[in-house]
């Protein structure tokens, strides 16, 4: 990595969570409640059990509780 990007990689990382959660989070909503769009036509036991994880695991995710801190150890300072 370039230096000068060394000062943006917390942002860059947190950025990247927050769109990977709200994008599990949006899958989640679309199975379990059909907001925007019903789900496809899948068996209902996908429905049910991949509804719940992506809608919960999106939320974690977002919210960076396994996040684990990224890269910070690594950085030279």
């Amino acid at each position: 990595m370039p230096p000068f990007m060394h000062a943006y990689t917390a942002h860059t990382y947190a950025l990247m969570r927050i769109v990977t959660g709200f994008l599990f989070l949006w899958h989640g909503t679309q199975k379990l409640v059909g907001v925007p769009l019903p789900p496809p036509q899948v068996p209902s036991f996908v429905i049910a059990i991949a509804g719940p994880i992506e809608l919960i695991g999106g939320t974690l995710v977002m919210i960076g509780l396994f996040g684990g801190g990224g890269r910070r150890s690594s950085v030279a300072a």
